[in-house]
């Protein structure tokens, strides 16, 4: 009897204790330590190199640069590409004024590999061709370089001109036999307002 009257009382003790703890500070201190657990979970995840979430390639259906420039009569229009950025940036003098999404060569062997250096583009165009070496096409296609080697073109398409996933998602990165893919859209802008004797310079 003595020890449930002792238990009574300290469970009094313990009641009165907690009920002089308003519900204003228990709330208050519940946010403090739930903010507190999702800074440390932020820290965690960002330092994380594993949780780096990974951009996802252009809509090849798409611009890649959103609207495009337009171009005047004698406009001193260039081109430049980036191979480490993969990147195709269209130049008025030294102002970039269109940045489009590419896929040079993958660079495994001499036959793959897109080289740099100062070229021009050439009289050869078309909106469409087929390779049965490659097993793959692909359309709105410029030569800059060896007279319809070395081409800006769309993304690879299958020989009845359905775009081919695999390759397609590889925007932004190495990709193609030594050409330059792009989105269906920029390789046609290319292909429609870039002209014969346009500079490009290729470089890493």
């Amino acid at each position: 009897m003595k020890n449930m009257k002792g238990f009574a009382a300290a469970l009094f003790i313990l009641t009165a204790g907690l009920s002089g703890c308003s519900l204003e500070q228990h709330k208050a201190e519940a946010k403090q330590i739930e903010t507190k657990s999702s800074t440390v979970t932020a820290k965690k995840t960002s330092n994380n190199p594993s949780n780096s979430v990974k951009a996802a390639p252009p809509n090849w259906n798409k611009p890649s640069g959103g609207p495009y420039p337009t171009l005047t009569a004698n406009e001193p229009i260039w081109i430049d590409v980036s191979i480490k950025k993969q990147r195709v940036y269209i130049m008025d003098n030294q102002k970039v004024i269109y940045t489009m999404v590419t896929s040079s060569g993958i660079d495994t062997t001499p036959d793959t590999t897109t080289p740099t250096g100062t070229y021009h583009i050439q009289a050869e165009r078309g909106t469409w061709f087929y390779s049965p070496k490659y097993k793959e096409g692909a359309e709105y296609w410029v030569s800059w370089k060896n007279h319809g080697e070395f081409l800006f073109h769309s993304v690879p398409m299958t020989q009845d001109k359905k775009v081919i996933p695999k390759d397609a998602e590889k925007l932004g990165q190495k990709d193609s036999h030594g050409c330059f893919h792009l989105t269906i859209p920029d390789a046609k802008w290319i292909y429609d307002n870039i002209p014969y004797g346009t500079k490009v310079v290729v470089h890493n």
